[in-house]
């Protein structure tokens, strides 16, 4: 019953609950006492008083047992004296319990004050105003760490919001690029009622070009949701997966006039091989793609400790300006966009490399190249 209650009726309640037991108890010492000590002092010894003889002197000759002691009977004004006690102490008692009720109900009003102001801010908050931070009470007390931490908390609903939203608007955007590509290339070629074999093969080179990019895009979105499972985890030879990617990747090197190189100890991480190939692929891919011509690709990957491997992918490339360092593992986020889909990119690559290095528990950062170009570290 208390669960249900408000604080501040709760912490009455239990106040007067824990001061009435603390005032009957003292009040049933108190009568108990009092009561203990009546009867001491009606049952104390009375001594009669002793005869002068004719001499002057104190007659010290024995009396009886009997006449020497008198035990006296409590009187009415004492029997009345410990009623009078035991009604007051029970007043009193009753009007502590009360007044103390009244002034935790008060007092607790008071100190939850800060807390019934949170609590009113908080029903302001909805999806449209969660930029806005609730303000800090002086106090430096639980109440102004928890305000704090609800800022702390819409600050990062709010971001999520908004990435759900740039999401949703480019992945709408990425879809809706080539399905109009087709629908104008169709309706053109419908326009006219006979056609060549140029133009036929033409309309089937666009359909087959961007169904394939659809193909992709839908592809990369369902690995973005299906990134929750790790898969079979196992232990891997970091080298292994490089020697494959760079081998699979020369000819395309090559073809760019760029040189791949491998400076990789024996180190050895667990995860899933796959998930791993895929984020490594994906970022010496993009070295490759945005090179110079005559440009580098270094991998170097060394054992940090022996929970941790370091492995720096660095390219001679054109670069990344700084301020776009923050947003490249954001999904559809792209530096360059004309570039970009020149090079048939759709802004997914960097985000899943994340989604699976912190699937592993690792982190991925990026910073730039001493000889010009990127680098991106990644641990284990």
């Amino acid at each position: 019953m208390l669960k249900k209650m408000p604080i501040r009726l709760r912490l009455t309640v239990m106040t007067v609950a824990l001061l009435t037991v603390c005032c009957v108890g003292l009040t049933l010492i108190l009568n108990f006492s009092a009561d203990t000590m009546a009867s001491r002092i009606d049952a104390a010894l009375v001594l009669p008083a002793k005869e002068i003889g004719e001499n002057g002197r104190v007659d010290e000759s024995p009396q009886s047992p009997s006449s020497s002691i008198i035990i006296p009977v409590p009187s009415d004004d004492s029997q009345k004296a410990r009623m009078d006690f035991r009604f007051k102490s029970i007043i009193y008692m009753i009007l502590v319990i009360v007044g103390g009720g009244f002034l935790t109900y008060y007092i607790s009003g008071k100190a939850l004050k800060p807390l019934d102001t949170l609590n009113g801010q908080v029903k302001n908050i909805n999806v449209h105003n969660l930029s806005e931070t609730l303000s800090v009470p002086p106090t430096k007390d639980e109440i102004a760490e928890l305000t704090i931490t609800f800022n702390e908390m819409t600050d990062k609903l709010n971001s999520a919001f908004m990435m759900q939203g740039r999401f949703s608007a480019s992945a709408a955007h990425e879809l809706r690029t080539p399905l109009a590509v087709l629908q104008t290339k169709v309706d053109v070629f419908k326009k006219k009622k006979d056609h060549t074999n140029e133009e036929y093969n033409a309309l089937i080179s666009v359909i087959e070009k961007q169904t394939k990019r659809l193909r992709g895009l839908v592809g990369n979105l369902l690995d973005m949701t299906n990134m929750d499972d790790n898969g079979e985890q196992s232990s891997i030879f970091i080298k292994d997966i490089f020697e494959d990617i760079i081998s699979e990747l020369s000819h395309i090197a090559k073809d760019k006039n760029v040189t791949l190189s491998l400076d990789c100890d024996n180190s050895i991480v667990t995860g899933n091989t796959d998930l791993l190939y895929r984020a490594f692929y994906n970022l010496v891919e993009n070295g490759i793609k945005y090179n110079i011509d005559g440009g580098t690709v270094g991998v170097i990957v060394n054992r940090l400790s022996k929970e941790e491997v370091s492995i720096k992918i660095n390219d001679t490339g054109i670069g990344i300006a700084g301020n776009n360092k923050k947003n490249i593992f954001e999904p559809f986020y792209r530096v360059d966009k004309s570039r970009s889909r020149q090079m048939g990119g759709a802004g997914l690559g960097l985000s899943i490399v994340d989604s699976i290095i912190k699937k592993h528990h690792g982190t991925l950062t990026v910073t730039d190249n001493e000889n010009g170009g990127t680098c991106f570290n990644v641990i284990l």
